[in-house]
């Protein structure tokens, strides 16, 4: 019989461990980034210090339908300060946790949801207004953990390719004065938001199985800025949904009032669910007829009484 030598027999194992790691290394599960991708547009590059400028917040997703973005933003609070978030043009109309930011920090974080989900390309997640507050290089970058997660009904959650913003804001040349494109687009919105409707609601969860109302709308330009209630003629409050109603008899008209960035408004208009009762039909009408017809009643007896005593 052939015997092999020990070096023979350890260079043997030694070949047959290297491919079956090179064959696992190939076959086993690894992190794969997905198609989708998170990235910033800037509509006009040149930046001059003192600029007030927009970075819109864009997301792709060609290959399959996201619903849910939650993350956070970081840039540069040395040479930007975030003046103000803009949700209105967004694909996401669920926000469980709207845009805060914090420009001590540098920080800008949200949840966004679309329940019925986005596949396609450069969707508009949220619209940030930025000042240049000083001149050099700023970098608009993604917080580790940034996520997305799938519409598949399971929330599947992905790690999208993150592409960061540079810029490079420049000394403002004498002759060019400062620019505002937040307030110009705010100047060029002269449409109100957008049509919505407001329902009646009563849950044993929500404010103790009292009546309120709910509503939501966007606005496609500006963005939205608040919501004003009124009950009867009552003066209008600013308030958001759910709102708890004041009249739970449910007899006054409810008007809701949808206020975007340029002040222009939109108002819809509920009727009494239950109008108030013709005045005959009400309580306080039959107790005064009862205490008329009681007081009549008196009077009579007393003037007969006195023309019986007379004649006697």
């Amino acid at each position: 019989m052939l015997k092999m030598s020990k070096n023979f027999n350890e260079k043997k194992y030694l070949i047959a461990g290297a491919a079956i790691f090179a064959i696992g290394f190939f076959f086993l599960p690894v992190a794969v980034k997905a198609a989708t991708t998170v990235y910033f547009d800037l509509e006009k590059p040149v930046i001059y210090e003192g600029d007030i400028f927009l970075v819109n917040l864009r997301i792709s997703s060609p290959d399959k339908p996201i619903n849910v973005v939650d993350g956070t933003i970081l840039y540069d609070n040395n040479n930007l300060e975030i003046k103000e978030v803009s949700i209105g043009n967004s694909l996401f109309a669920l926000w469980p946790k709207p845009p805060v930011f914090s420009n001590n920090k540098g920080t800008l974080s949200f949840v966004g949801g679309a329940p019925d989900g986005f596949q396609g390309e450069k969707g508009e997640v949220l619209k940030i207004i930025f000042l240049a507050k000083g001149e050099g290089e700023a970098q608009i970058d993604f917080l580790d953990g940034f996520s997305v997660f799938l519409h598949d009904g399971q929330g599947t959650q992905i790690n999208p390719w993150l592409r960061p913003l540079s810029l490079n804001i420049l000394t403002r040349p004498a002759e060019i004065p400062a620019k505002d494109e937040w307030q110009a687009l705010i100047e060029s919105d002269k449409n109100p938001p957008e049509s919505f409707e407001v329902a009646i609601g009563q849950e044993p969860s929500i404010f103790n199985n009292q009546y309120f109302i709910s509503f939501f709308t966007t606005d496609k330009e500006s963005g939205l800025d608040h919501y004003e209630i009124q009950e009867g003629t009552g003066p209008y409050i600013v308030r958001d949904s759910p709102y708890l109603l004041k009249d739970q008899k449910l007899r006054s008209i409810i008007r809701v009032k949808a206020i975007d960035k340029a002040i222009n408004e939109r108002v819809v208009e509920i009727p009494a669910t239950y109008p108030p009762l013709p005045f005959y039909k009400t309580l306080v009408f039959w107790v005064i007829i009862t205490i008329v017809t009681v007081v009549i009643i008196i009077l009579f007896w007393i003037i007969i009484q006195r023309i019986k005593k007379k004649k006697n």
